[in-house]
């Protein structure tokens, strides 16, 4: 279950929220999943980094420089929900449900980039199945937010949004042009 705000302030917000017949729990829980998934993110491309440093001419068209960039703005993701948790009174630390099944969710990814068998095209495709539930979980989050009366906290979220979807971008034309390598006709 979703542990109760910690601090008098956070329970003060959420029996505000409960007044007015909202479940201020629900964007608790949310924000723990998103702070354990943007943990998985950054891993994943920690060790999509580490694996394109020793095979760099599987996928030449890859840009360290930009996986890097995408690994720093997933690790300040974290630093985001954690400080979007700490404003609602609640406990980062805490392991929610939505943090449980979100690492739950993650195994096979991690195991997939761990595995030095997978080339570089089968550790973007782990990768892209990542950003797509990390775009769609940002969504969500920006939405529940906003509903909740956090619009602050919503336009912080939007700007993480808006990363994400920078690494879809990439990602997508990086898999599209490894696929068409591959095939002889790229």
């Amino acid at each position: 279950s979703v542990p109760v705000p910690g601090t008098v302030k956070g329970v003060a917000k959420s029996g505000m929220q409960k007044l007015l017949g909202r479940h201020a729990e629900v964007l608790i829980d949310k924000l723990g999943g998103r702070l354990a998934f943007e943990r998985t993110g950054t891993r994943l491309y920690d060790s999509l980094i580490g694996k394109f440093m020793v095979r760099k001419d599987e996928a030449k068209i890859l840009s360290m420089d930009q996986l890097q960039d995408f690994r720093a703005e997933e690790a300040a993701h974290i630093g985001l929900c954690w400080d979007a948790l700490r404003e609602l009174g609640a406990d980062p630390t805490c392991v929610t449900p939505m943090a449980d099944t979100n690492a739950v969710a993650s195994i096979g990814l991690m195991q997939i980039l761990a595995d030095p068998r997978m080339t570089i095209a089968q550790s973007l495709h782990a990768i892209h199945v990542a950003e797509l539930a990390d775009n769609d979980g940002w969504q969500l989050l920006i939405k529940v937010a906003r509903e909740m009366g956090q619009d602050d906290m919503a336009a912080r979220f939007q700007t993480a949004l808006a990363e994400e979807d920078r690494h879809l971008a990439a990602l997508r034309k990086w898999l599209e042009q490894i696929c068409l390598n591959e095939a002889g006709v790229g």
